[in-house]
């Protein structure tokens, strides 16, 4: 007799909605091919989320706890950490799909993700910390380095196809050096 493991379950339905919702967002994407995918019914889609919008979101959660995991903070190379963000968004790059979604889709109609929110006041103050004890510069304020850092990491993953295909030609390393060689550069006062 097969064992049910419903967690292993709404593991595969958080994989396979990844894809869905990175390739369509939430006005597109299809509960029925999410199930597919997922090798389950459609009804077992609500048994454990409820709706579309709850899957979503259990998404998102996911992505956050998972990048609050692989991908702390350190305030002692941040070069290095920019260069750990570009590392996760190359390996995944449906997640950083999903994320553009999030940010049309949800940002304006939810209300802040507590994790989120939460991990973003967290390194701020790691920063204003290590700003304090003189080993990160305060020329910038320590939200406004932190956005940067986070925006030089993803610089790729928010490029026009325009200007991807001017440069087409680097390999991995080269823009994971040019990650980490503009927020070393950002960093030197």
């Amino acid at each position: 007799m097969a064992t049910r493991d419903p967690e292993s379950k709404k593991r595969q339905l958080l994989d396979a909605a990844l894809g869905e919702f990175a390739a369509h967002g939430i006005a597109g994407a299809r509960v029925d091919q999410i199930a597919k995918a997922a090798g389950v019914s459609a009804g077992l889609v609500y048994t454990y989320f409820g709706s579309k919008e709850e899957l979503f979101d259990a998404v998102f959660d996911s992505i956050v706890e998972g990048t609050l995991s692989s991908t702390p903070i350190d305030t002692s190379d941040l070069a290095e950490y920019a260069g750990r963000l570009f590392d996760r968004y190359e390996d995944a790059p449906e997640v950083q799909r999903f994320v553009n979604w999030y940010r049309l889709e949800r940002t304006a109609t939810s209300s802040l993700h507590a994790a989120s929110r939460k991990s973003m006041v967290d390194k701020t103050a790691a920063i204003e910390a290590a700003q304090r004890a003189g080993v990160v510069t305060t020329r910038l304020s320590a939200v406004d380095l932190l956005g940067v850092v986070l925006q030089i990491s993803s610089i790729w993953d928010n490029a026009t196809p325009e200007y991807s295909s001017l440069i087409s030609r680097h390999t991995r390393a080269q823009r994971r050096k040019v990650v980490t060689d503009a927020v070393a550069a950002l960093l030197r006062d």
